[in-house]
């Protein structure tokens, strides 16, 4: 069957204009002409045109489209490949957005009207997110959250106003309330990146480090810092099991403290992982050395009580639940360390008359 130019117009939506200026360009030429010159397009013409549509969503030139038909880089299989993929994407990002305008409509539920700050925030939101997580990441997300039923943005908005009424009330971090709060925080969180450690430490990174995703969700750093320190005290009630009531004391005093260090350390050295980096590198051992400082920090250089720490956190999954350690990042820091110790140990080798 042949189509004539108008009649592949009207049934594939491309513009008759559109048509002929690929025809002149020698991207798309008909196959056929009728007796009286007219155009007329196969169906190999019609694959043709579906092959230059997709590529063009796929924010390619028609120079570029060109060359790759011209090269035969563009067989229809890949291009639909290509298309599904860049369709996920847009489904991701248009899922993101949804996210966030659920959330500032929870915002505006529980409180006034919306300031020009707020959109604001929710396009920095959208910027960030962007920055701190690739495409797969950003689709996992999404698939995620929308797997998630239960947990929404009001669940969200409700922690965010109790956050803000106890800090506003003095609550203190160390009371069950605030313990509470903080752990149906970081459940929250668990269960919008998937369980995902990695992710978590880099929702982390991004929430602390952007003042206007702060401004956005309500949380600042006084925020995460009550959060931390909450989670911190609930921690000590495992960690009691283990340690004497003298030790507990110091952990009180130190290791709450040291909380807000650990995430963007963590979050560091993860990214180091994700990246191959090999630990004996400079800026893996520079990252082990600072994670040897930071555990002396903690127990207030009390001899034995890491160690109590480190057989804890081995036996008590609830110790390791949103701390953004696993198995694969515990070996990958457990090399870095040695390659520490090995060179430390030369250093002082070399050092020695």
């Amino acid at each position: 069957m042949l189509l004539k130019i108008g009649e592949l117009s009207k049934r594939t939506g491309v513009t008759i204009r559109a048509l002929r200026h690929y025809d002149e360009i020698g991207l798309l030429s008909p196959s056929a002409r009728s007796e009286g010159g007219f155009r007329l397009y196969g169906p190999d013409d019609v694959g043709k045109l579906y092959r230059i549509q997709a590529l063009i969503r796929l924010n390619l030139s028609l120079t570029e489209i060109q060359q790759l038909l011209t090269v035969g880089g563009a067989a229809f299989p890949d291009v639909v490949e290509k298309q599904i993929v860049f369709l996920n994407h847009q489904i991701s990002h248009a899922a993101a957005l949804r996210d966030h305008l659920t959330e500032l409509q929870s915002r505006h539920r529980q409180s006034s009207a919306l300031a020009m700050d707020d959109w604001l925030g929710a396009l920095a939101q959208m910027s960030a997110v962007s920055r701190y997580f690739n495409d797969d990441e950003r689709d996992a997300l999404a698939t995620q959250r929308a797997s998630v039923k239960a947990p929404g943005g009001d669940e969200k908005a409700a922690l965010v106003a109790a956050l803000q009424r106890f800090m506003t009330q003095g609550v203190a971090a160390d009371s069950d309330d605030a313990q509470e709060l903080g752990y149906r925080w970081i459940q929250l969180l668990m269960k919008e990146v998937g369980g995902d450690e990695g992710l978590l430490m880099k929702y982390y990174a991004m929430q602390w480090n952007e003042e206007s995703l702060q401004m956005l969700s309500g949380i600042d750093h006084s925020g995460m810092t009550y959060i931390s320190h909450a989670m911190a005290y609930r921690r000590l009630k495992l960690y009691a099991k283990y340690c004497s009531r003298g030790e507990i004391e110091i952990l009180r005093h130190h290791y709450v403290r040291c909380t807000t260090s650990w995430p963007p350390l963590i979050a560091a050295i993860r990214s180091h992982m994700a990246e191959g980096t090999e630990p004996d590198d400079p800026d893996m051992q520079r990252l082990a050395k600072e994670w040897t400082q930071l555990e002396s920090r903690k127990v207030g250089g009390a001899p034995g009580l890491a160690a109590k720490l480190q057989h804890a956190f081995t036996q008590e999954p609830a110790l390791r639940f949103g701390s953004g350690i696993d198995e694969p990042f515990l070996d990958y820091l457990n090399k870095a360390l040695q390659a520490l110790q090995k060179k430390t140990i030369n250093n002082k080798t070399r050092a020695a008359p």
